[in-house]
């Protein structure tokens, strides 16, 4: 039936050939038989009936309409879509022939076919010549397609806007494993690339300013090359943070000084509270916030060295008392640019997470056996949670955390049992196997549970120290040996390059200045000509110093485009600017050819290259502050050291280069030198400061309170500077509770961080909202618990407000008296339902102290005494509570009762007297006493009471 239809296949395959030549000679070469047989369908256009490999027929489109997918395709993407979309599967290519017209901001429209022999059908049976001259389409045909390969010219936008895959069903039905392999390899591809861009997006500036902040002291440091070998044939232990590793980490201590113990930044908590100290700490955290999961721990640390990403946060390098501090770079243009300034010859490609990073280390080192644990990469079943404990910045890790982040992967378990993963787990996994296959060194995966990962030797924890960690290798003491005798990094070839590099900003920016001007001129002009209604349908009808402006201002641009060394190390920080251009010049290609829009056309482009320029005067006035900056401290250290080495002025210079160390945060290089201008200068008010903010940033507040006492005391003048930076902290911790607060299932991270923010600045008046909101609610759950007796489910949530209250009473008071006089009522409560009497006691009391009339604490400080037979006490707190409500007379009539009960029948009447006298309407009181009377034949005292009665009696029926 082949014939009743129109021959496409000549002119397609010469399009073919010109515009996608890779497929075309692709094609030409394997020369693929057509696949299945062509029918007409209803409508009278071809259809395409093929069989699968289970013998099935498969219809490939609409029986009665083929075309139809074109518009449900359409349907699913968006008008103004300007990012990317792949189709996989085509059959004879309806779902394509419409979108790229209609969609004209779409930048890139992917077709991936598996079997060629139905591309072959569809070059011959479908006119494509409008698709295949269209730049924006990529083709991707056969089952040996790269997905790198295919989608490279399209990286750029897959790395700035949204993608999307869609699936010919049919296609899907036909192959259905092929094409759910396919989907998965290019979602993975996609998804890293775009990832990898958005990260970028965001925090490119971040990374930028991070790695400038580190250069001005990396001098003082290591690259983690310099250690390359240094362990060679010593076991390393990698530790990571997986829910598993509760079940071993105890068993750790075994190898502290028999091992190389590595560790994600995360674990660290955790491992100490085990009695461990790992000795390389691996970071890689662009956020400050990382810091804070060990920033409490700072004072128990000690002999731990840090393995660092050039864009790590700033505060972990700076901060963390490590005498020993590694660098590692990445293949990034600026992170190799840097590196080989200062002399590196190693890049760390692909340290996406601290746990590849671990693994890189212990390669770099030398180690043998590596030794895994904690490195779950999946959520095995009788696991809740997906991090260990003590790994999460404060509480555990949302229960929800493991149905949230799986999709539906699953991956073999060390044991043979298929677990649940994800995406993000799955590619973890192949760089360790990507690395190990490489690697000639034995790898030990001694997680229990978790992943198999290939190339291992799956061993428990015990059994891998009993074999591999038996001698004593004192590691701690082979590191700090090394480190001192290390050459430090030279800085000079780096300065004298951030020289040049300063001297050639300075050139593009007057040419960045000289493009825009004529720009601006220009775009005056055209914009005064198109509204004026002056046909300028192409370059020919300008005027002679229009063409001249023009070419003037394409030569300057490609000036600036050829100027790759700079533009190159740049990258990360103008991909915003470049997710602009793109679109722009989508929006453009629209206009191109159409002489009616010439001069809309060039006033866009003119607008275009007017925001280039704008993104680029930002990124170098973005690098030249931070070089100015590192080479500015360069300068300032030089000299101060120098003259502190030739003994002048020697105080006064360590006090300019403590300035300088704290000026730039570096808290811990900046503290020797403070504790030795403590004894030199003992009367200096800025050296106990600066004493103060170090051991703040260390988590040391009665130290860092004493030296800023001190400092005040010396220098009344900083009490304000004082304030200033206590200030600066609370809002950093508002900031990070601002954070967490946008974050599902992090409540107790908020309240860690207002907490904490308020030891810092206890006046900070939007914390303080905070800390009233996050109490009040605590309060609610509380006494909804107690109201149930249900005293146990809130016991931790009272000790830790109470713990709290004692601690810090400086933060109670800006709250309402009420609640902050619940905590105490709280924990007295719960110290009666344990029966700590003298404790709930001194609570209630407290208690008291805020709330003097609430009468849930007068009631539970009196039935405290009488439970304890403290009578007298009792009696006077009950006198104090009736005078603030006559109510609490009612204990008299218990105390009656219970006197009456012990024939104690005077004291009784007493006891009933008291409670009459309060409350008179209770009559039941008058034949109480009348019968105490009675039982001590007192008949007309009794006669009385009675006739008392009667006569209330009445009055109220009466009534």
């Amino acid at each position: 039936m082949s014939q009743e239809f129109t021959d496409y296949y000549g002119s397609n395959i010469r399009l073919l050939e010109k515009h996608h030549p890779l497929v075309w000679k692709y094609i030409t070469k394997i020369q693929p038989e057509p696949v299945g047989q062509i029918t007409a369908a209803s409508n009278g256009n071809p259809n395409l009936i093929a069989t699968d490999s289970q013998g099935n027929s498969r219809v490939l489109h609409n029986e009665a309409n083929p075309e139809k997918e074109s518009a449900d395709f359409l349907e699913t993407i968006a008008i103004d879509h300007k990012g990317f979309v792949a189709i996989l599967g085509m059959g004879l290519c309806y779902s394509i022939l419409n979108i790229l017209k209609q969609r004209p901001q779409l930048q890139f429209l992917a077709i991936f076919e598996l079997d060629p022999g139905i591309f072959i059908q569809a070059l011959r049976y479908t006119d494509l010549s409008s698709v295949l001259q269209d730049p924006r389409l990529i083709l991707g045909i056969g089952t040996e397609t790269k997905i790198s390969e295919t989608l490279a010219k399209a990286s750029r936008t897959l790395q700035l806007e949204d993608a999307n895959i869609f699936h010919h069903q049919p296609s899907f039905s036909f192959n259905p494993k092929g094409y759910a392999r396919l989907k998965e390899d290019l979602f993975a591809h996609i998804n890293g690339l775009n990832v990898g861009g958005a990260t970028t997006r965001i925090l490119g500036k971040n990374f930028l300013n991070n790695r400038f902040k580190h250069i001005t002291t990396i001098h003082h440091h290591l690259l983690l090359e310099h250690i390359q070998n240094k362990f060679d044939g010593v076991p390393a232990i990698l530790v990571a943070g997986g829910p598993s590793l509760d079940k071993n980490i105890h068993l750790l201590k075994q190898a502290q000084e028999k091992a190389v113990i590595i560790a994600v930044d995360t674990v660290l908590p955790a491992l100490l509270k085990n009695g461990v100290h790992p000795h390389f700490l691996t970071c890689i955290d662009a956020n400050d916030l990382t810091f804070e999961k060990f920033a409490d721990l700072i004072p128990e640390i000690k002999d731990i060295a840090l393995i660092c990403s050039s864009w790590v946060n700033p505060k972990t390098p700076k901060i963390f008392p490590a005498d020993q501090v590694f660098w590692t770079f990445t293949g990034q243009p600026m992170e190799a640019w840097l590196n080989s300034l200062l002399g590196g010859k190693y890049l760390t490609g692909g340290a996406s997470t601290v746990a590849h990073l671990n693994l890189i280390a212990a390669h770099l080192l030398g180690c043998d056996p590596i030794i895994f644990i904690g490195q779950d990469l999946a959520y095995p079943s009788s696991v809740s949670s997906s991090h260990a404990k003590g790994t999460v910045l404060q509480g555990s890790s949302p229960k929800d955390a493991v149905t949230s982040h799986v999709q539906g992967e699953t991956v073999t378990g060390i044991n043979g049992e298929i677990l649940r993963t994800n995406r993000s787990f799955l590619g973890m996994k192949d760089f360790f196997e990507a690395n190990i296959a490489a690697s000639d060194k034995n790898h030990i995966n001694a997680t229990e549970g978790g992943a198999n990962i290939e190339g291992t030797k799956i061993m428990t924890l015990q059994e891998a120290l009993d074999t591999h960690c038996k001698i004593t290798i004192d590691t701690t003491r082979h590191l700090k040996n090394f480190y001192s005798t290390a050459k430090p990094i030279s800085a000079d070839s780096m300065l004298a390059q951030f020289d040049r590099m300063l001297h050639k900003i300075q050139l593009l920016q007057k040419t960045i200045k000289k493009a825009d001007e004529i720009a601006s001129s220009l775009l005056k002009e055209l914009t005064k000509s198109q509204k004026t209604g002056t046909p300028i349908r192409s370059f020919d009808m300008l005027n002679l110093p229009q063409k001249k402006q023009i070419n003037k201002i394409d030569t300057v641009h490609k000036n600036l485009d050829n100027t790759l060394d700079v533009w190159k190390i740049l990258e990360e920080i103008t991909m915003e600017g470049l997710k602009e251009s793109e679109r722009q010049k989508q929006d453009i290609s629209i206009l191109e050819n159409n002489p009616e829009k010439y001069i809309e056309w060039l006033l866009k482009n003119l607008n275009r290259l007017s925001g280039i320029n704008k993104a680029r005067k930002e990124t170098l006035a973005l690098l030249a502050k931070n070089l100015n900056m590192v080479m500015s401290f360069h300068q300032k250290e030089t000299k101060y050291l120098k003259q502190i080495n030739n003994g002048s002025q020697t105080e006064q210079n360590r006090l300019s280069l403590a300035r300088l160390y704290m000026d730039s945060k570096n808290y811990y290089m900046a503290k020797p030198l403070l504790e030795e201008l403590c004894r030199t200068m003992p009367k200096s008010g800025e050296v106990y400061f600066y004493l103060g903010c170090s051991a703040l940033q260390s988590n040391m507040l009665k130290k860092a309170d004493h030296y800023f006492q001190t400092a005040i005391k010396h220098d009344p003048n900083l009490k304000k500077q004082i304030e200033a930076y206590l200030r600066e902290l609370g809002d950093e911790f508002l900031k990070f509770a601002q954070y967490f607060k946008t974050q599902p299932g992090r409540e107790l991270s908020v309240k860690y961080m207002v907490l904490k923010g308020l030891r810092y600045d206890p006046t900070h008046s939007e914390l303080k909202k905070d800390m009233e909101t996050i109490l009040k609610k605590d309060m609610e759950k509380i006494k909804s618990d107690m109201d149930t007796d249900n005293y146990q489910a809130s016991a931790e949530l009272i000790g830790k407000w109470h713990q709290t209250a004692m601690d810090q009473p400086n933060l109670l008071t800006s709250l309402p008296f009420e609640l902050t006089g619940n905590i105490f009522l709280f924990q007295g409560k719960l110290f009666l339902s344990q029966k700590n009497y003298p404790n709930a006691l001194l609570s209630l009391k407290k208690a008291m102290e805020y709330s003097p009339t609430d009468p849930d604490i007068h009631a539970a400080i009196i039935d405290t005494l009488f439970v304890t037979n403290d009578f007298n006490g009792a009696i006077e707190a009950l006198s104090i509570a009736i005078k603030l409500d006559t109510k609490f007379a009612a204990y008299w009539e218990t105390i009656g009762d219970s006197l009456q009960s012990a024939d104690q029948n005077e004291d009784a009447i007493l006891a009933y007297e008291k409670c009459f006298v309060h409350l008179p309407d209770n009559i039941n009181l008058l034949r109480k006493m009348g019968d105490c009377y009675m039982a001590l034949d007192q008949l007309e005292a009794a006669r009385a009471a009675y006739e008392l009665l009667k006569t209330k009696m009445k009055s109220l029926t009466d009534k």
